[in-house]
């Protein structure tokens, strides 16, 4: 089954624009085994990240070999 991930960032002194640009890279560039899309998009207020992986497995995979340790943030799951 698909995944999904909605990440929003806010602009404060401490992470602005450049910082997120430089965080997530080049939006066309080489993509993580299992994601099937990745959205970003910024305004004057932030950013938003919405992933669709093959599965929450490809991603916590795709996480570990890319040395990410630590869980991710803990999310609201949505159903409509």
């Amino acid at each position: 089954m698909t995944f999904c991930t909605l990440v929003e960032f806010e602009w404060d002194e401490t992470f602005g624009r450049k910082s997120f640009t430089s965080a997530v890279g080049d939006v066309g560039g080489d993509t993580p085994e299992g994601l099937l899309s990745r959205i970003v998009g910024t305004d004057d207020k932030g950013a938003r990240v919405i992933e669709v992986w093959r599965s929450a497995m490809t991603r916590r995979h795709s996480r570990k070999k890319a040395g990410h340790s630590s869980p991710p943030p803990r999310c609201r799951r949505r159903r409509g």
